[in-house]
């Protein structure tokens, strides 16, 4: 299949598969929230809605602005939280109708590291999206869920086996990725010329905000938190504390956030960002930040080439 397929005809493809009734997994980010305004505009007969998962590790500022968001253009909206998702079978690690919360996670694994994203990302967002399209099938509907995600949006996710294709099965789930094959420049440009709005995070994290698990964290982050997200840094020092106290063998591990063996407590002892990393450092981040400065840039360039136009 060529690279240059659009939106539009991935999204016939899904629907000839039988696919015909779409939600939106919105983060408050950028590609999310394109996909969105395209499904709504292009496609409004087949959306029914977003799905928001509250991870329980997310900033306030973005839980208030995806709400805010779908009530200004009236977006019906589906919050998940991975509380509601309960063991069905005891195991070494939790006992039937414990919750796959992120304490839960914490108190069994330890603080997550990057080799335990796809474990996270399951108890996290997949389990609580899962139970929610099973009940959708159940009720009559042939639902896919409409991702943001783009083969080149970062050279983590470029290399991913799981993100090679467009329409995605797992099960009963189906992705559908209709950004897919879109350049950066493409983003920017529908970005500006649509007036899509992102999550006021991306200011001070240059991520939406919406899973602070810590999966990918650099060290500055905690600092950041502390200083931007006080409440998620206050959750981060309460399971530091519950970790190192009643976690298994396996979490004593890994008992600070990010695994970067620096607590909330030494992080507190710093006065500013400087004392947490240097400044080269500090603009040396390579999925998030690299992405958020390049499309930065795109978007001044391109607002300058419009503007020109419009005179």
């Amino acid at each position: 299949m060529s690279e240059e397929i659009e939106p539009s005809e991935i999204i016939k493809e899904a629907i000839d598969e039988g696919y015909t009734d779409f939600y939106v997994a919105y983060s408050g980010g950028k590609d999310s929230g394109i996909a969105l305004d395209f499904i709504t505009k292009e496609f409004p007969e087949n959306f029914r809605g977003i799905i928001f998962v509250d991870t329980g590790i997310a900033t306030k500022a973005t839980v208030d602005f995806v709400k805010d968001y779908c009530k200004k253009h009236d977006y019906k909206l589906n919050i998940l939280h991975p509380y509601d998702v309960k063991r069905k079978k005891k195991s070494d690690y939790g006992e039937i109708g414990q919750p796959f919360t992120f304490e839960n996670l914490v108190m069994n694994f330890g603080f997550p590291t990057a080799g335990g994203h796809n474990l996270t990302m399951g108890w996290l967002k997949y389990y609580p999206m899962r139970n929610f399209i099973y009940q959708k099938i159940k009720d009559g509907e042939n639902p896919a869920i409409i991702s943001g995600v783009r083969k080149k949006e970062s050279k983590r996710r470029s290399k991913r086996k799981s993100y090679a294709g467009y329409i995605n099965h797992d099960g009963k789930i189906t992705f559908v990725c209709p950004l897919f094959y879109k350049s950066n420049e493409w983003v920017t440009k529908y970005w500006i010329e649509n007036d899509i709005k992102r999550s006021p995070v991306y200011d001070t994290l240059h991520i939406s905000g919406d899973c602070l698990c810590g999966c990918f964290a650099k060290k500055e982050e905690l600092k950041l938190l502390e200083m931007f997200h006080p409440e998620v840094f206050a959750e981060i020092k309460r399971l530091e504390k519950l970790v190192k106290e009643k976690g298994t063998k396996e979490a004593q591990r890994y008992t600070t956030w990010g695994n970067n063996k620096q607590s909330t407590v030494e992080v507190e002892a710093q006065s500013t960002i400087e004392d947490a990393v240097c400044t080269e450092c500090f603009f040396d981040r390579d999925s998030a930040n690299d992405d958020t400065e390049r499309f930065d840039g795109e978007l001044a360039s391109i607002e300058k080439k419009l503007t020109g136009v419009s005179k």
